[in-house]
């Protein structure tokens, strides 16, 4: 429906819509936002914000097999502790209460080739909490709790 056919419809005293006036007619084919994304976007922030607020540590990874084998080894090296995943396609954040150890013998299997702890720094964006590394092994903790 056209502007003009709209204001006939309004003054003619009609039941009328109002649409976009589009001079190329595109108006009728721009949706509304993908209601996915804003789902998607709500969570992000919320799930930053968790992580401030609820003392959550751990890596932050490109995504890839050394990641992947990092989530299962985080699982098996911290029982008991809920391990959180955000993945974001291009990076991980891998992420539990507190503190997360990481043993080298554990990514290893999960790997299933030998490792060197300081290889996990060339996939390693970043992280959250403090970090405390050595040959055998990884600690992301917090000293003290907010």
């Amino acid at each position: 429906m056209g502007i003009l056919n709209w204001l006939g419809n309004l003054l003619g005293g009609g039941q009328a819509q109002p649409e976009l006036a589009c001079p190329s007619g595109l108006a009728s084919s721009i949706g509304a936002p993908d209601l996915k994304e804003i789902e998607e976007k709500k969570m992000s922030t919320t799930s930053s914000a968790q992580a401030y607020h609820n003392n959550l540590v751990g890596p932050v990874m490109r995504a890839g097999d050394l990641a992947m084998a990092v989530i299962e080894a985080a699982k098996i090296d911290n029982p008991g502790k809920e391990v959180f995943v955000d993945d974001k396609r291009a990076y991980i954040r891998i992420h539990t209460d507190h503190e997360m150890v990481l043993h080298r013998a554990t990514i290893e299997d999960e790997l299933g080739r030998p490792f060197k702890m300081n290889d996990l720094e060339v996939d390693l964006s970043s992280f959250a909490g403090q970090i405390e590394s050595g040959d055998n092994s990884i600690r992301f903790y917090f000293a003290k709790k907010m």
